[in-house]
């Protein structure tokens, strides 16, 4: 089973009321490293500045490809967690590395393509009926489309004007509790699924601090998370959507095995270690 990661790397300066660590991250990096350790065979395009390459080398250690495109800045994004709510996050932006355009994707094929973008505007959205043509299974994080960069460097989550064109053309689309809300307007999880199946998605992935479900337009599936550290909450969703997405043919399987593994990795900062 291959799959290919679309998206840029990041910095993460990632804070709580009583700790700060620094350490790479992004959907592309978490997600990867998870899928890669439980038997997947993953494929990275992504963006960054040559000198934080090294960064991202436990991606290379494990046996995913890795293709960095040029860029002259790294994506460094700072995330404050004032609460033990793993949901309520804070973020801001130190630096964006360059926007994807079409010629960086022109080449790429895949089963399955995880479009992994970190900000509304890294991946411009004409480019996703591109990447729907080259892949049978076509998956998406709603934090790349609601999360946008605002002036003061503060990210800031917005509804997504053009969702009911784009959310039609993705075949899973993942969302956390907050990213359900902005979405839809509807505060009840299961409800603001529905809303969203119903805008054409095939399947809804949602994480929420308790567990994960997934809503195939007739059933749900659910799974709790063990109890976990909060340190270990960033990557929390990018485990759980690339662990649920190995195993499509199963959902009851699915959503149990991204539970088990994201509880896991959520014991600790950075990526699954296996």
């Amino acid at each position: 089973m291959e799959i290919l990661f679309i998206g840029h790397v990041a910095k993460d300066i990632n804070k709580t009321p009583n700790k700060t660590v620094v350490v790479p991250g992004g959907g592309v990096f978490y997600g990867s490293i998870a899928a890669q350790r439980i038997g997947a065979n993953c494929r990275v395009v992504t963006k960054c500045a040559i000198q934080d390459r090294f960064l991202y080398d436990e991606m290379l250690k494990i046996g995913t490809q890795v293709s960095f495109l040029e860029s002259e800045t790294t994506t460094a994004i700072e995330n404050f967690y004032p609460t033990e709510n793993p949901d309520d996050r804070i973020s801001r932006v130190l630096s964006l590395a360059n926007r994807f355009q079409k010629e960086d994707i022109k080449d790429l094929s895949c089963e399955k393509i995880v479009l992994s973008a970190l900000w509304h505007g890294e991946f411009v959205e004409e480019l996703i009926p591109v990447l729907r043509d080259k892949a049978k299974i076509l998956i998406g994080d709603a934090q790349g489309f609601l999360r946008n960069v605002v002036d003061d460097g503060q990210l800031r989550y917005q509804d997504w004007p053009q969702k009911n064109r784009y959310l039609k053309l993705f075949d899973v689309f993942k969302v956390d509790n907050n990213e359900a809300y902005i979405l839809t307007g509807e505060r009840d999880l299961k409800k603001a699924c529905e809303q969203i199946h119903s805008m054409g998605v095939k399947i809804v992935l949602a994480t929420h601090k308790d567990g994960v479900c997934a809503y195939d337009g007739v059933k749900f599936y659910e799974a709790k998370f063990l109890p976990y550290k909060l340190e270990g909450r960033t990557g929390r969703g990018d485990t759980c959507l690339a662990t649920f997405t190995t195993v499509l043919d199963d959902l009851k399987m699915a959503v149990q095995l991204a539970a088990d593994v994201t509880s896991k990795k959520m014991q600790y900062p950075g990526p699954y270690k296996g």
